[in-house]
């Protein structure tokens, strides 16, 4: 996965291996398309990582991004995570890590699938709930489509970050 561009600062970037982490361990993402007329979008979502591929879930029905993800599949994703803003000596700064990546995105074809990235969902962020997961998908699977972006290019950036315990 080649960098397009230079890192402004490249002591901050980070290797593919922690990008994939943050990656794995990100709550929320952004999902970025360009719009028919050239106007950028992005819309947070949620998301769960599988074999190094990210997955997210739509409704299946037509609306704004889905009709940018099957006009054009280049696609923008980013996370953000151990954000923490801190005062260093004499001056204001944060602490973050954080991954860009590129890559095309693409519907999910296989209904096995779809119930594999719904189950993964609900377990990153309800698995206290995993006894109900079955009976929700049953009554949600004809409306919910499930996306994979394949990406061509992962890069990761930190600064001042934490030492993990």
């Amino acid at each position: 996965m080649t960098a397009s561009y230079p890192m402004q600062m490249a002591e901050r970037e980070l290797t593919l291996e922690e990008a994939l982490e943050i990656l794995d361990e990100g709550e929320y993402c952004v999902v970025s398309t360009v719009d028919e007329d050239g106007t950028p979008y992005g819309v947070p979502l949620s998301y769960v990582m599988i074999d190094g591929r990210l997955y997210i879930h739509t409704g299946k029905r037509p609306g704004h991004k889905i009709d940018d993800f099957l006009r054009d599949s280049r696609v923008s994703v980013a996370v953000a995570s151990e954000i923490e803003p801190c005062y260093e000596e004499t001056f204001f700064t944060t602490r973050f890590a954080s991954v860009v990546a590129q890559g095309t995105i693409a519907p999910v074809e296989s209904e096995a699938m779809v119930r594999r990235v719904l189950v993964e969902l609900c377990m990153k962020y309800l698995p206290q709930f995993k006894d109900e997961i079955g009976g929700a998908i049953q009554r949600e699977i004809d409306t919910t489509a499930a996306w994979v972006i394949e990406f061509s290019e992962i890069r990761g950036k930190a600064g001042r970050r934490l030492k993990k315990a």
